[in-house]
């Protein structure tokens, strides 16, 4: 009870510091002002709109000092709302709260903790200071409502983002600097109330004009409501760009405040607002026809009812995201894909539609360059195959499908078939496409640059073979993870044909990949410049010499991160054939790596950016070859869990962390709190991990 005393005080302090910062502006602009702020409260109180109190205050004065002070009159209406809707808000929580003082019930904390009347100090001094002070409020109302509505009296104005003085020629050609919308606010978590809102509302109108805002999370006790998104429609109409993420408090109304009050809105981005339905979604489709962008993920109120009047006014939609909304379907998602030519993004995740959407996709999407399909559980072969012999997708650049059991070879192919300029494909948990689909899929696929395969684990190592090999004109990028199948069971015997414009390998987390698949790798991508075999614990030096004994470029990059088996043998080899081209290298969990390892490196790797030995067996004597070393070009080092380096090797750490940006030293257990504390202090310039 006594935080929630203290709560409503505090609003009624902000609602009074408030209304005393008015009558301040009052006080200059007396002559004109004071029969605006009545005629404004008046309208506020009997629920007038914003164009209507305009009418009233243009009538009670000259025409000449309306336009003078424009800016001021938007302030006051603006802050005239703010301060109505504090004082309802405030009203009705004292009489909640009076009728709820006479049952002594148990109040919840900010922990998440029951609390009787008779709470300890302790908790009581937590909620008090859970409630931001009345100074605070003072000077953001004060401050960024307020601040600059005296610079509206000069005779030129900056327009912010232009960098140019627009001389002023006469009070009637000065236009409302609030309407160009180029500034933008982020409040994440506690910062994220309504109070600050209407702050933020109010300051905007002498600033620019909010542009964007972010809200990303809520205060617990006085989250973010529609209270405070009826503050921001009302104050700044030149929104583009609105951030929704994790906002249960706030429902359709305040969706719908902002939809009729910024009609510019471009982007619009829900997550997990659970309380945002069809009306709000609707509001924003028939006061908002410029909308480019629409993101909504896990709102389980938005349904095809709000889909489908984003469809019909919506036309120039550009990207589309919707995501774990158990009630959009067909019905919602048909209308905007048939509609919405310009279509260039979608993503489909986890939504009940059938074949009949993607078919029409495959039919009137033209314009669409990336497309993204996860988890569409109702989706049959029939779906993907339609989508890929409609010929609609001429203009596909980047294809992803996760989870999809409705994606077969046959209907792979016709994907293929149907998008000739298809560069990136990444297929996860595609359970159904085997070897024969992936050979067949990238024989009439020729533009792919970029090839994703993750849990694909009915393909296998002669399936991606001939899939490469069928690849060798334009295939940049391979990337093959945790597939199961990618395994060498006996000797191979065909014919391995070389991918000569593949730069990149990344073979991760593939349990049955060995010293033999290494081998074929090698024979495939001879001018290979960037290799990553993280988490192969089933490969050993002479492996890894089979492979970049076949590399005739220079090798840039290699990770071999979870190679657990891989010693100073190999990083010998390595530095030897790639130690003047090498800029980054990670051997991070690689255990029987020593300090003879930093002394190949120091010795060789010149040109070396990164390095990353964590949970490796180097002690202080391996520092000190890094240190002897000339390594002008290294930036960042990470010795995370090298438990054998103690403080002796302080002196080698400090010499090589003058010229870092980054140094990792988590958990090496054998250095002193002190000699972290020396480190850290001399180090300044570095972004240092203890």
């Amino acid at each position: 009870m006594k935080s929630s005393i203290l709560e409503d005080l505090s609003v009624l302090v902000v609602w009074i510091q408030a209304l005393f910062c008015l009558l301040h502006l009052v006080g200059k602009y007396c002559a004109v002002l004071v029969k605006g702020l009545v005629s404004i409260l008046l309208s506020c109180t009997q629920r007038q709109s914003p164009s209507k109190m305009t009418k009233i205050i243009s009538a009670g004065c000259p025409m000449n000092a309306f336009m003078k002070y424009s800016d001021a009159f938007q302030q006051l209406e603006t802050a005239a709302f703010v301060l109505v809707s504090l004082s309802t808000g405030l009203c009705s929580r004292v009489a909640c709260g009076g009728m709820k003082s006479k049952k002594s019930k148990p109040t919840v904390t900010s922990a998440g903790e029951m609390s009787s009347g008779n709470r300890s100090e302790k908790n009581t001094q937590h909620q008090t200071d859970s409630i931001p002070s009345s100074q605070d409020s003072l000077e953001e109302l004060c401050y960024n409502g307020f601040g600059e509505l005296t610079n509206g009296q000069s005779e030129s104005v900056e327009v912010v983002g232009g960098g140019k003085d627009v001389t002023k020629k006469g009070a009637c050609e000065k236009q409302p600097r609030w309407a160009i919308g180029d500034l933008s606010r982020c409040l994440e978590g506690n910062k994220a109330t309504d109070i600050r809102l209407a702050a933020i509302s109010i300051g905007m109108v002498g600033r620019g004009g909010l542009g964007k805002l972010k809200i990303r999370g809520s205060h617990p006790l006085r989250g973010v409501t529609d209270m405070g998104l009826s503050a921001i429609g009302l104050g700044c109409p030149g929104l583009r760009i609105l951030t929704l993420w994790d906002c249960p408090l706030v429902g359709d109304n305040g969706l719908s405040s902002i939809a009729k009050g910024c009609r510019l809105l471009e982007k619009l981005d829900l997550h997990n607002c659970p309380m945002i339905g069809d009306k709000g979604l609707e509001a924003v489709a028939t006061n908002c026809p410029g909308l480019l962008t629409l993101n909504v993920e896990s709102c389980p109120q938005i349904g095809n009812k709000s889909l489908k009047a984003i469809g019909q006014h919506c036309s120039n939609l550009e990207s589309f995201s919707i995501s774990n909304c158990a009630f959009v379907g067909d019905k919602g998602i048909m209308p905007i894909v048939s509609t919405s030519t310009k279509l260039i993004k979608v993503k489909l995740q986890a939504v009940k539609v059938t074949d009949n959407t993607l078919s029409a996709m495959g039919h009137y999407c033209k314009s669409l360059t990336d497309l993204m399909l996860v988890s569409l559980q109702n989706v049959t072969e029939k779906g993907f195959y339609s989508m890929g012999n409609a010929l609609g997708l001429q203009k596909l650049k980047c294809l992803s499908v996760t989870s999809c059991r409705g994606l077969m070879d046959a209907s792979l192919v016709a994907l293929g078939q149907g998008c000739p300029i298809l560069k990136q494909v990444c297929l996860r948990k595609c359970e159904f496409v085997c070897d024969k689909g992936l050979k067949a899929f990238t024989e009439v696929a020729k533009s792919i640059e970029n090839l994703q395969l993750e849990e694909c684990n009915m393909i296998s190592t002669v399936g991606l073979i001939e899939a490469l090999g069928n690849c060798c004109g334009k295939l940049k990028i391979l990337t093959v993870e945790r597939c199961c199948g990618v395994r060498v069971c006996g000797p191979v015997t065909m014919a391995v044909r070389a991918c000569e414009s593949l730069k990149s390998v990344n073979v991760r987390y593939c349990p049955g990949f060995g010293n033999g698949c290494l081998a074929l790798l090698g024979s495939v991508c001879p001018q290979v410049q960037s290799i990553d075999l993280s988490g192969l614990d089933g490969i050993t030096d002479d492996g890894l010499f089979k492979l970049l004994g076949n590399c005739k470029t220079s090798l840039v990059k290699l990770n071999l991160s979870g190679c657990i088996e891989v010693t100073d043998r190999a990083v010998f080899v390595i530095q030897k054939l790639f130690g003047k081209s090498l800029q980054s290298l990670n051997f991070d969990g690689c255990q029987k790596l020593t300090d003879q390892s930093l002394r190949f490196i120091a010795e060789c790797c010149s040109s070396l950016q990164e390095l990353d030995v964590s949970r490796c067996g180097i002690t202080d004597d391996g520092l000190l070859f890094l240190a002897s070393g000339s390594h002008d070009c290294l930036e960042i080092l990470s010795l995370s869990g090298c438990v054998q380096i103690t403080d002796k090797a302080l002196p080698y750490i400090g010499k090589i962390g003058e010229r870092l940006l980054g140094l990792n030293l988590q958990r090496c257990t054998g250095i002193s709190s002190r000699a972290l504390d020396l480190l850290t202090a001399h180090l300044w310039r570095c972004d240092l991990l203890v």
